[in-house]
């Protein structure tokens, strides 16, 4: 006869992974259980994108020569729009842990600042792709570039930033995955925390993009052939000059050496969710929480809300910004 545990293991995995309904997040008398969410979603992409040319004097919507179709595998850098909570690991399923707000683990940092799926874990379903996630919240491009974060001021608080994720990715990536240039696309995203931190105090806007630009080099040094920069969800004087900077690297990176590049601006979207959210299927409030570290308070329906946590996309949301990403590499494509 078989020990009562063996028994009930069945039962218990079934309990759960079965769907829930999103009203699972308000506060209701919570146990010990995790909860799955429901990942289908309500919203549909109502714009699309406005390509622009490689010869463009500031950054603009373009695919020059990557196919989604032969990508294998994903390797993302970037900030809380992007990180799955891995640094560099494997993600953990994207549970919600009441009252905890963020999909993830219930006693570690590892978690996504959104209610389920980040657009790159949706990107990597839709193509059968294998992510190597080094993307963590609050990140910047270089510590050394502002005043609030730099080593050399005492009394700075220094972030991962792309120096370390992308020292971390040299160390580990290549015993991860074969790495085939091909089938590999690498995603980049940084502006919101470095536009932040140089409000905050100022700091070096040449640092900021000459690290960005060098580990764009490093990574093409060691095989990178396919590289998608996401710019901002707003717009800045700070980011401006930076996303501008770092499209004419791109641009002459396709051209002296046949990287494959992508840049896909996110204000547009963003931009018309704003003017119409109902085209979206938008219809609760825009941001659904009014904490980033609990749901107590928060909205019924996080689905139809903008965004999740403040300042960071509900999970629906993620699937749009995976959608628009797609849109623009295939009809911007020259």
């Amino acid at each position: 006869m078989l020990p009562l545990l063996y028994l009930s293991l069945p039962i218990l995995i079934l309990s759960l992974f079965l769907p829930l309904q999103t009203q699972a997040q308000t506060p209701p008398a919570i146990g010990t259980f995790p909860i799955v969410l429901n990942s289908t979603s309500p919203l549909t992409l109502a714009v699309k994108p406005i390509c622009g040319s490689l010869d463009s004097t500031n950054f603009t919507q373009v695919n020059a020569g990557i196919d989604l179709n032969s990508i294998k595998t994903l390797v993302t850098f970037g900030d809380s729009w992007t990180s799955t909570g891995a640094n560099g690991t494997v993600p953990l399923p994207p549970v919600l842990h009441p009252p905890l707000p963020s999909a993830g683990a219930r006693n570690s940092e590892n978690r996504r600042a959104t209610n389920g799926f980040m657009w790159s874990e949706r990107l990597q379903m839709d193509l059968n792709a294998k992510l190597l996630d080094y993307s963590w919240g609050g990140a910047i491009i270089d510590n050394f570039a502002y005043n609030t974060t730099t080593p050399l001021n005492a009394s700075a608080v220094q972030r991962s930033d792309f120096a370390s994720q992308a020292a971390l990715f040299a160390l580990q990536g290549r015993f991860l995955d074969a790495l085939v240039p091909e089938e590999t696309l690498y995603t980049v995203g940084f502006g919101i925390n470095d536009n932040g931190q140089f409000s905050i105090a100022g700091g070096d806007i040449d640092i900021a993009i000459n690290t960005y630009v060098t580990k764009l080099a490093e990574l093409q040094a060691a095989g990178a052939k396919n590289i998608l920069i996401h710019g901002m969800y707003t717009s800045h004087t700070f980011t401006t000059t930076l996303q501008s900077r770092i499209f004419a690297y791109l641009v002459d990176s396709h051209s002296q050496n046949s990287t494959n590049i992508a840049f896909v601006d996110l204000q547009p979207l963003f931009g018309s969710i704003s003017a119409t959210p109902s085209a979206f299927g938008y219809t609760g409030n825009a941001t659904c929480l009014i904490s980033a570290t609990t749901i107590v308070g928060g909205c019924e329906e996080p689905d139809t809300s903008v965004f999740y946590i403040p300042g960071h996309p509900s999970m629906t949301t993620h699937g749009l910004i995976n959608q628009y990403t797609q849109a623009v590499l295939r009809e911007c494509a020259i």
